[in-house]
């Protein structure tokens, strides 16, 4: 493979409609064309209302022991800083990112956003909804929807079957940044 294709997909699971209440948060490190690395966090969010349980089964006994997103950001930090990060319909991953950092006033490092939502709507126009688990099904990868782990993973293997060009990196949260990289080359 002359490409390398290397990013981290990220995917939260919330406790409540609140940003900020991330109960869940899973990565999978993708380093030249492979998933490298996955992990997940159970996270005690800022609250004790849990509106979703119902879609991902995490429920406040299961987390209030567990570290809150500021215990796990020293370790997350490196996976996300001036890294390409992908999420399926990223702007409510990022939000919730920007919300937790913000929640526990802790700075949003530079890096690069593409969603492989709008990558899965280019490629596979034809689908019946771009939907994770429709995309997945789709491509015959494996899920446990609502998982965070294995939603991010299915994440980077739709970025990763899409291909180069129906990946869009257009949204920068810092400017300091270069304005455009190459997922599959490096910088241009």
């Amino acid at each position: 493979m002359n490409v390398k294709e290397c990013f981290t997909a990220l995917d939260f699971e919330t406790a409540n409609y609140q940003s900020n209440s991330a109960c869940q948060l899973g990565i999978a490190i993708v380093s030249n064309g492979q998933i490298v690395m996955q992990k997940s966090w159970l996270i005690k969010p800022p609250t004790k209302v849990f509106t979703f349980s119902y879609l991902h089964g995490i429920t406040y006994s299961m987390v209030k022991e567990q570290p809150t997103f500021g215990d796990i950001w020293s370790e997350v930090k490196p996976f996300v800083t001036n890294e390409i990060i992908a999420a399926h319909n990223a702007d409510f991953d990022m939000g919730v990112l920007t919300a937790v950092l913000a929640h526990y006033q802790l700075y949003v490092p530079e890096f690069y956003v593409i969603d492989s939502l709008t990558a899965a709507r280019k490629a596979w126009p034809g689908l019946k909804n771009h939907k994770l688990s429709t995309v997945a099904e789709h491509l015959n990868i494996e899920l446990n929807h609502h998982e965070a782990q294995s939603d991010a993973a299915a994440c980077a293997e739709i970025i990763l079957k899409a291909g180069q060009s129906n990946i869009e990196i257009n949204r920068i949260i810092n400017r300091s940044l270069p304005e455009s990289m190459d997922l599959f080359g490096g910088n241009y």
